[in-house]
């Protein structure tokens, strides 16, 4: 009689024994896609962190949604990192290459990620809220949809976060009941759909929503075109989530339910991924106007007051500053401009129509 599968606290003991193994097929793609979301979130983040944090920092732009962004990649970096350590266990892999041990140490590191997703999928987010609220100061409802994309998504994934780490212990027996008890194992599956639905429409509302709104300014076309673009961008993570729908069945499917799991996990890494660099473009896009603009690529003094402005026209020269005069709507006075960039300029009341705003992202 062969004795009794380990369970429970020996198997994860025996779990944390194990050696892993270079990963192979679909477990190293899986691995190689990780790397790959790694490297260019990191390229992005610093991008972004140097345009807004040193560049323009006389600026003082930073803001909410430069913090929200920084801290969901630091949530997504622990979980790109637990996800290529469980595909060295076993994620990806079919269970006839399996030991019971080696699934269940897969298990717990992705009970890690599951953890730091939900963070860092609910902080991105947030950041691309906030920084739809600044674009969004005279419309209501866009306002009000906004704030509930705002309030809504961290609630639902706290409560859901709370309910797992409360009854499933350990966190990886959510993806193996060996490990130990999860009694919301079946209501997780079914709440998966919901959680993934839910998904897909804030990740389009996020898109969208900026196209309403830039679709009637008045703006440059060549500007408008890859604004366009980075919404485009930004709305392919919400059909990462609906890739991810169909392989939700694999929560409960036991059959080789490590290499359904690996669909859930990439897909939701990618989406994650994109937002991270779909929030990001648009404040890179500083950069490429600020190095554009200069012909040596260096920081001078006479071009110092393009910094100053909307559009990157110089408004001072050699430190004398330019003085703004009101302006009201109806106002026909027109400005004048020194020749050594010196001289009243007249600034627009912020209550003009939508076609007289102008958006710095």
């Amino acid at each position: 009689m062969a004795p009794p599968s380990p369970s429970g606290q020996e198997l994860i003991d025996l779990a944390w024994e194990q050696q892993s193994f270079e990963p192979h097929g679909f477990a190293a793609a899986v691995t190689n896609v990780h790397i790959v979301l790694l490297v260019l979130t990191t390229i992005f983040i610093v991008l972004r962190i140097w345009a807004r944090a040193w560049l323009f920092r006389e600026l003082k732009i930073w803001g909410w949604d430069d913090t929200l962004a920084l801290l969901s990649y630091g949530t997504f970096v622990p979980s790109a990192i637990f996800t290529i350590l469980a595909a060295r266990y076993g994620l990806a892999t079919q269970d006839a290459e399996l030991t019971d041990a080696l699934k269940a140490r897969a298990a717990l590191y992705m009970g890690y990620w599951q953890m730091h997703y939900a963070v860092s999928s609910n902080l991105v987010k947030a950041g691309i809220a906030v920084a739809l609220l600044r674009l969004t100061t005279t419309q209501r409802l866009y306002r009000l949809i906004i704030l509930g994309i705002l309030i809504s998504t961290p609630i639902f994934t706290a409560a859901v976060l709370i309910v797992l780490i409360a009854t499933c212990r350990p966190l990886g027996a959510q993806w193996d009941l060996e490990l130990g008890s999860c009694p919301v194992h079946t209501v997780m599956a079914y709440l998966s759909y919901i959680f993934t639905a839910f998904t897909v429409i804030l990740d389009w509302a996020c898109a969208v929503i900026p196209y309403l709104l830039l679709r009637d300014l008045e703006m440059k076309r060549r500007i408008k075109i890859s604004l366009i673009v980075v919404l485009a961008f930004g709305s392919l993570a919400g059909v990462c989530a609906i890739i991810r729908l169909p392989y939700i069945k694999y929560y409960l499917i036991e059959q080789d339910q490590l290499y359904g799991f690996a669909n859930i996990i990439m897909w939701s890494s990618i989406e994650n991924g994109i937002g991270i660099i779909a929030a990001s473009l648009p404040p890179i896009r500083k950069l490429f106007r600020y190095y554009g603009t200069t012909k040596d690529r260096t920081y001078s003094h006479e071009r110092a007051g393009a910094l100053e402005t909307i559009g990157g026209t110089p408004l001072t020269k050699n430190n004398v500053s330019t003085q703004l005069r009101n302006l009201s709507p109806r106002s026909t006075r027109r400005s004048g401009f020194g020749s050594q960039g010196s001289g009243p300029w007249n600034r627009l009341d912020g209550d003009s129509s939508s076609k007289e705003n102008m958006i710095v992202l």
